[in-house]
């Protein structure tokens, strides 16, 4: 790439890129990052619109906080026992919303450090 086609104006986010200079030698160059000038906006879009449906799977009581957020942070079940310590069944358990009330405090504890949100946030959601 070359120097002149590498500058994004976006003080946002900055990043190194390595160009040809115009004298042909290659070298570093602090740029703005393309994504974040051209698609963030959507990515913001996106991820609400996803909230707002899976909110409204919680209230028509077809998921539960846990499968909310795991949605929203993109956490296979797999790996969401193993962050956790316990086995995948019992977290597809728990993604169900007729379950979720079971949860003991020290368990959903560990969800709420997992999912970077405070256990009140997640009772919040549910309405059982």
């Amino acid at each position: 790439m070359k120097e002149k086609d590498g500058y994004v104006d976006c003080p946002e986010q900055q990043l190194i890129l390595y160009v040809e200079k115009e004298d042909g030698s290659y070298g570093p160059m602090q740029t703005g990052s393309f994504l974040t000038k051209n698609y963030i906006d959507d990515f913001f879009d996106k991820r609400k619109k996803l909230e707002e449906s899976l909110k409204i799977r919680i209230d028509k009581g077809e998921i539960s906080p846990v499968a909310f957020f795991m949605t929203l942070e993109e956490l296979s079940v797999a790996e969401m026992a193993a962050r956790i310590g316990v086995s995948r069944r019992k977290v597809k358990r728990e993604m169900r919303p007729e379950f979720f009330g079971e949860i003991p405090l020290n368990k959903l504890q560990k969800y709420a450090v997992v999912f970077n949100v405070s256990v009140a946030d997640m009772l919040a959601l549910w309405k059982g």
